[in-house]
């Protein structure tokens, strides 16, 4: 029995479901690690972005404190 696509348009296509093909366990593995190496580099960032605004709420602040202690 083959696999019926619609594209929302006229277009349609068909494959055969000889053609489908379940994924080998080393390719799962790669995928699986692929996503845990995007995780890890999202969390990292959104780290790096949280100790960004602290450092720069930090500066404010002290040349804030600098500027209302000169006067």
């Amino acid at each position: 029995m083959s696999e019926q696509v619609q594209t929302g348009g006229l277009m349609q296509f068909r494959y055969p479901k000889e053609r489908v093909v379940a994924l080998d366990p080393e390719r799962r593995k790669a995928i699986g690690l692929g996503y845990a190496q995007a995780d890890e580099r999202k969390s990292k960032e959104k780290k790096n972005k949280i100790i960004f605004w602290i450092i720069v709420i930090l500066i404010i602040i002290g040349i804030l404190t600098y500027i209302l202690l000169k006067k």
